[in-house]
């Protein structure tokens, strides 16, 4: 049971950015918003060291085994290829046309990332049941005090832990042993079935859909968003896959054409039946439907696999409080993010001796971001 709930724990909480913030976490960035329903209190604060604790050493136990210092959670990329978004708000409400979403026509260029959630994922065949991750990074993003707005999404529509009380206890009953999570998922079960039913087989990478899993903010309402296949087309699973099968399934459909998504936010029309500190409910689609606000165009493209791409990728920092205000993760497991993603980032380019650096356009490896490129090293 360990072995099959690890894996989805880590996998949407860590990532990577720069320095551990010497603030609260409900400061880092913006304060609470209670109108919206968020809450923070001081004992949130503690349970977020208590997780940052417990995932530096596995961080650092990893490392030592392996020499580098790999992503905790989503290690495993298929590839990170060029794309662009362009906003479509006139289905938008006014009021939420705030963010990346106020001008309509306006492209962004961007990168995407697909990758498997299994924090061992790396030494894992892809035909394994896992969550799997798409991670949109626009560039050039005004407002943004990174200067990027990063979606980040998942193969599960709802999170797994109500809270970071919640998280806590889930993560406390990881390190306890059998009878331990048993007890968990008895006493929790919505959260158990959560996390059973996020993990997928999947065919390839750019024929399923991915969700934000937890709440963010669009303008004064909170809502959540998803990543849509512009064309509905089934794919089945090699009969006999390989263990990147999903890589290889990538590289041959960008090789002979483009891949389309639709980008949907869902504005969250019932706010007490869809409460923000609570993630693992779902929306009711009908009282709070998708509202079509943009276009992924992944272009037809090769190279996804050469060394300077493939090293790109893994130094490629993915967080969402890469973010206008207007656009920020709600709620207090975003809020532990916050903390924990950039303490992750910061061992993770510190011990590999790489730079933290956001990239500005589709040719990161030359000029002032060069260093994106740069191998990791032992």
């Amino acid at each position: 049971m360990k072995k099959l709930i690890w894996p989805i724990l880590a996998l949407t909480l860590t990532a990577c950015q720069d320095k551990l913030p010497e603030r609260s976490t409900a400061n880092l960035h913006e304060l609470p918003a209670p109108e919206l329903g968020e809450s923070w209190t001081p004992k949130n604060d503690e349970q977020a060291q208590n997780i940052l604790a417990h995932t530096r050493e596995i961080v650092n136990e990893r490392a030592a085994t392996s020499g580098v210092m790999n992503r905790d959670a989503h290690p495993k990329a298929h590839g990170c290829v060029q794309a662009s978004m362009t906003i479509d708000n006139k289905n938008l409400p006014a009021a939420h046309r705030v963010g990346v979403f106020a001008q309509n026509a306006k492209t962004f260029d961007a990168w995407v990332r697909f990758s498997n959630g299994d924090p061992d994922g790396a030494k894992k065949p892809d035909i394994e049941k896992d969550v799997r991750g798409m991670a949109v990074k626009l560039m050039n993003i005004e407002g943004s005090e990174s200067g990027s707005q990063d979606f980040l999404m998942i193969t599960s529509k709802e999170f797994f832990s109500k809270d970071g009380d919640d998280y806590l206890k889930l993560f406390n009953a990881l390190t306890g042993g059998t009878a331990r999570l048993a007890l968990y998922g008895i006493t929790h079960p919505l959260s158990a079935k959560r996390l059973l039913g996020a993990r997928v087989k999947i065919a390839n990478p750019v024929k399923v859909s991915y969700f934000s899993s937890v709440t963010y903010k669009l303008g004064n309402r909170s809502m959540r968003f998803k990543a849509e296949p512009c064309a509905a087309t089934a794919e089945t699973i090699p009969a006999n896959p390989g263990p990147r099968y999903l890589q290889e399934r990538l590289v041959q459909t960008l090789a002979k054409g483009s891949a389309c998504y639709n980008f949907y936010v869902q504005p969250n029309l019932d706010p007490q039946r869809n409460p923000v500190e609570d993630p693992r409910q779902i929306w009711d689609e009908k009282k709070s439907p998708y509202i079509k606000v943009g276009t992924i165009t992944i272009p037809q493209q090769t190279g996804i696999t050469s060394a300077a791409q493939t090293n790109f990728c893994e130094n490629l920092s993915m967080d969402p409080w890469h973010s206008h205000p207007q656009t920020r993760p709600l709620g207090q497991i975003n809020r532990m993010r916050a903390l924990i993603y950039k303490e992750i980032s910061r061992m993770r380019h510190e011990g590999n001796r790489t730079t933290v650096l956001e990239p500005v356009n589709h040719t990161p490896c030359v000029g002032a971001t060069a260093a994106l490129c740069e191998t990791p090293k032992k």
